[in-house]
């Protein structure tokens, strides 16, 4: 996936913004938390704001020939971490892994919410989808993102789509038969469902198929930092994300 021109991260009561000024010829920056304009700003390529009331923060660039460019930051109520909800569809992203394997940032792991209290998730243990429970995520997978797509019914769909597909793999399972293995190969399409499965390929799947929409993949894998970057993508929102959340390859 393209860089965005412009990043964001979201504390409890600051947003920070990146904006890349070396590809891009800004001639000046206009930014408004919720409906209310902060300000218009000379170019910079990183600044802060507080928002301790978490409004979502949209930046508007003016290039040096007369184009603009906006995108929003936190497009949503950024909610402190005691007091959050979780929905079905809700997308978690963790950029650290379980145990020593690789340090934060290089794999992670994303899980697909069932409802209030459970994700669906496919993992490299046995069994390799499973049912678990949030708050199992949230203590092994402190560094994590939390993302809601603002279609409600796509995400009830995607959610059904999960369920399905465990249910089916889990029955399977019990009756000794073929099931897809946790695998990153290349030679399993992104749109195969039954031949290979890992962690972010179920949460394609599951919008793919269920809800019809279809999720950016750049290159040979739709990995846990893919899916980190529909925090761009006007079709979700972000609920929390921990601040030291950070992806430092693209896979």
């Amino acid at each position: 996936m393209s860089n965005p021109i412009v990043k964001g991260s979201v504390t409890e009561d600051t947003i920070s913004v990146h904006i890349d000024l070396y590809q891009y010829p800004v001639r000046y920056i206009k930014t408004y938390l919720g409906q209310e304009l902060v300000g218009t700003f000379h170019p910079m390529s990183d600044f802060h704001l507080r928002n301790e009331k978490g409004f979502p923060l949209r930046v508007e660039l003016v290039f040096s020939d007369g184009n603009r460019y906006e995108t929003t930051i936190a497009g949503g109520q950024i909610q402190r971490e005691e007091d959050r909800n979780f929905l079905p569809g809700d997308i978690l992203v963790a950029c650290d892994n379980f145990g020593d394997f690789l340090p934060p940032g290089y794999m992670g792991h994303s899980a697909m919410v069932l409802d209030e209290k459970h994700i669906i998730e496919a993992v490299t243990t046995y069994p390799q989808v499973r049912k678990a429970t949030i708050q199992e995520f949230k203590e092994i997978h402190p560094l994590h993102l939390q993302l809601r797509c603002k279609d409600r019914e796509a995400a009830l769909n995607a959610t059904e789509f999960a369920n399905n597909y465990l249910q089916i793999y889990t029955e399977n399972l019990n009756q000794n038969k073929e099931v897809p293995p946790f695998s990153f190969t290349t030679q399993v399409a992104l749109d195969d469902p039954w031949t290979a499965i890992y962690c972010s390929k179920l949460i394609w799947l599951s919008y793919y198929y269920g809800a019809d929409m279809e999720l950016e993949n750049d290159y040979f894998l739709f990995s846990p930092e893919d899916l980190s970057m529909l925090e761009y993508d006007e079709r979700f929102e972000v609920i929390y994300k921990h601040p030291d959340f950070q992806f430092n390859i693209d896979l």
